[in-house]
């Protein structure tokens, strides 16, 4: 989420010169708090409060009142509108500032989770499922990633269809892009590929499927993986025991997050990035890795099965089990030419998703809201 926000004010500044904005977060250390003036019209502004640190997830909606309260103190002026990121936020936004419109995006929702919660994953609490209904109720407008996002306002919701605008996100061309003279790592070789994963380590997200599926994988194919990310929980530890109790130790790597400029290095040289989540309402990293001529595995569930145009720039693994993953993992690493038009393919699509585009709807979206 990071990054839609940061890299949509970017080109949001860029295109409205009338444009002013105040970002606010939450920070959970003394050290983090402070200000930061991160355009000549938008700051950047990481607010204190004691109760948040050590703060457990359970605990997070509690610190809401507080930081609403903060927002409103060191806010310069009182805004026309307010565009709030995920339910705790778009909480805050409602208790700060009740009378202004305000633009809400969920990212991800409690109900989409549970509709698909896999073995082992736990449900999302109450607290968020009865938050999310009450921010699509008193939202002016629910910006969502895809269509498939917004039949899910729609069904789990009752999200109305004037409240509903669909604003895919895009990529950054100059970060996310083939480079001359770089290549996968086993291109245009039949029976060995480098894999990588991308995003927070945890359950939903699947990597533990990956893992599992290579060890089902024939012993001639020469496959490896990287998991590229940080969970701060035990979910890490827990997959790197698990690679080595299958004999993969030296075939799984687990690395921490990377900027953005060393994460499309390590897509470039992937010969195939796997998205084997269980929900997402759009999947950036699967257009990201496209953008770098990558071909995409990825789960068959809401917002991937946009960002992966199944059979042209990816494919799309219906089950999320480690035999279905095997299968498709196979038909890849065995098949480079395939490789090579998936990733080709996909660099041109990724043309079709720009940060300018996604800012230049959002613009039309406030300046048709926003308090004069």
């Amino acid at each position: 989420m990071n990054v839609y926000i940061e890299r949509s004010l970017a080109a949001l500044l860029e295109i409205n010169p009338q444009l002013t904005v105040e970002v606010f977060t939450l920070a959970t250390d003394c050290q983090q708090a402070g200000q930061v003036r991160y355009h000549e019209r938008a700051t950047v502004t990481a607010l204190y409060l004691p109760e948040a640190e050590g703060a457990r997830k359970e605990d997070l909606p509690e610190l809401v009142p507080g930081f609403a309260m903060a927002v409103r103190a060191i806010a310069s002026r009182p805004p026309q509108l307010v565009h709030s990121h995920y339910w705790l936020s778009g909480l805050a936004a409602l208790a700060a500032y009740p009378q202004v419109p305000l633009v809400h995006t969920m990212h991800t929702t409690a109900a989409a989770k549970n509709a698909r919660l896999g073995e082992g994953e736990r449900s999302e609490p109450e607290v968020r499922l009865r938050s999310e209904q009450a921010l699509v109720r008193r939202a002016a407008a629910l910006v969502v990633n895809t269509e498939y996002e917004a039949a899910q306002m729609r069904n789990f919701y009752g999200a109305e269809e004037s409240q509903l605008v669909t604003v895919a996100p895009g990529v950054d061309l100059s970060v996310f892009s083939p480079r001359e003279g770089v290549c996968p790592l086993h291109e245009g070789k039949d029976g060995a590929a480098h894999l990588v994963f991308a995003g927070r380590p945890q359950h939903l997200k699947g990597p533990h499927l990956l893992v599992e599926a290579l060890d089902l994988l024939p012993r001639e194919l020469d496959v490896t993986l990287d998991i590229i990310g940080t969970s701060g929980t035990n979910y890490e530890h827990d997959l790197a025991t698990r690679a080595e109790e299958l004999g993969l130790g030296d075939r799984v790597r687990l690395l921490p997050s990377m900027s953005a400029p060393d994460l499309a290095q390590a897509f470039r040289k992937a010969d195939i990035v796997t998205c084997p989540s269980s929900s997402e309402t759009f999947g950036l990293v699967a257009l990201e890795a496209s953008a770098c001529g990558t071909p995409v595995l990825a789960s068959k569930v809401d917002g991937l099965r946009e960002a992966v145009a199944d059979g042209i720039t990816g494919l799309l693994v219906a089950q999320r089990t480690p035999a279905a993953w095997a299968d498709a993992i196979e038909q890849l690493v065995r098949d480079p030419q395939l490789r090579r038009t998936l990733g080709q393919a996909g660099a041109r699509r990724a043309h079709d998703f720009t940060w300018q585009t996604t800012a230049q709807a959002l613009i039309q979206l406030y300046q048709s809201l926003a308090r004069p």
